[in-house]
């Protein structure tokens, strides 16, 4: 019956994601230009991120939510997508109630940086309930937690800080602008880690799904990145594909979470901490 109950869930993922899609593109590249449907889509299309934090929601009781590592993961995530939900609807709050341009830094970064942590504490118990040992007494382990930060940090400077005008007069600006890409290193860093390091646990059977987890937090990554240097550029606007970039990582993230449950390796993801 869970294995039922999970095909129905993805499929309607997919139904969700696949209508949102066709609508994108028909307002982008059919219809005539109009604001109003940019607004409306942008509003709407957080709908995916609510049905992947319920499915997460759903299937975290399966492993008794806080009481076992796998459902902290599945809590986590579900969280930030939740908490991705709330900056969304604050923006649409802006632009439907207010009439007026998304402000950046807004109530909704509430949402949009809130959900750093809940990826954070996600991929943290994900990373223990497949078995990995982030023991940096070994040499190998020591040169990955260095490395692989720290290559991200300069890839997202080089790419997207690399002109960025301080402005001492915005200090909550200048925070959220690198505390976006600090906070977001940290989760795809150890994301990275755990694909890496998961084939030699469990003989790699975890591998597949933490790659969709790490997929869905690295496209978050460069659509927030996305967002950040195209509010800094002033030429961000609402239903373009940006939106569509959050509307993706939401997707990928609800796959995830769906499929998270492996039956083979059943008592060993159930362990308490």
């Amino acid at each position: 019956m869970s294995d039922i109950i999970r095909s129905k869930s993805t499929v309607l993922a997919v139904v969700i994601f696949s209508t949102l899609t066709l609508w994108w593109l028909l307002i982008r590249f059919v219809l005539p230009a109009d604001s109003f449907q940019d607004q409306l889509f942008a509003a709407s299309y957080g709908v995916m991120a609510l049905y992947g934090a319920l499915c997460g929601f759903y299937f975290a009781r399966k492993y008794g939510f806080t009481r076992s590592l796998m459902g902290k993961a599945i809590i986590g995530f579900s969280l930030g997508l939740l908490a991705q939900e709330f900056g969304q609807l604050a923006y649409s709050y802006y632009i439907y109630f207010k009439g007026i341009e998304v402000p950046y830094p807004s109530i909704g970064d509430i949402g949009y940086f809130g959900s750093i942590p809940f990826y954070i504490y996600g991929v943290v118990h994900l990373a223990e309930a497949s078995g990995i040992n982030f023991s940096l007494k070994k040499i190998s382990n020591q040169l990955q937690a260095i490395v692989v930060p720290l290559l991200l940090l300069l890839t997202s400077y080089f790419i997207f800080l690399q002109d960025y005008t301080f402005d001492v007069t915005q200090p909550l600006t200048i925070s959220l602008d690198f505390g976006y890409p600090l906070g977001q290193v940290v989760y795809v860093s150890i994301a990275l880690m755990t694909y890496m390091l998961s084939y030699r646990i469990l003989g790699g059977i975890m591998r597949t799904r933490i790659f969709v987890v790490l997929f869905a937090l690295c496209v978050q990554y460069m659509a927030d990145y996305t967002f950040l240097v195209q509010a800094m550029q002033e030429v961000w606007k609402v239903g373009e594909i940006n939106d569509y970039m959050y509307l993706l990582s939401y997707f990928v993230m609800s796959i995830a979470l769906i499929n998270l449950r492996i039956s083979v390796v059943r008592s060993k993801l159930s362990q308490q901490t």
